[in-house]
């Protein structure tokens, strides 16, 4: 199992665990399984084949105009 570590602004951080304790009760790995909930809904949304390729393609647009 991988570990991250984030940065939130307070006030996301702050909603984000209301909303956990809300929805699921606040017991010990409820964060965790709320977060991994959300990003792989996100992920299906966001993360298709086509998507990363398009944006990797800007990315290599951009890089070569900033030289």
């Amino acid at each position: 199992m991988g570990r991250m570590y984030i940065v939130l602004s307070d006030e996301t951080e702050r909603r984000l665990r209301l909303a956990v304790v809300t929805v699921f009760g606040g017991k010990k790995g409820d964060l965790s399984g709320a977060i991994e909930v959300a990003l792989k809904e996100w992920l299906e949304k966001n993360a298709s084949e086509q998507n990363i390729t398009r944006w990797m393609k800007q990315q290599l647009g951009n890089s070569k105009k900033k030289r």
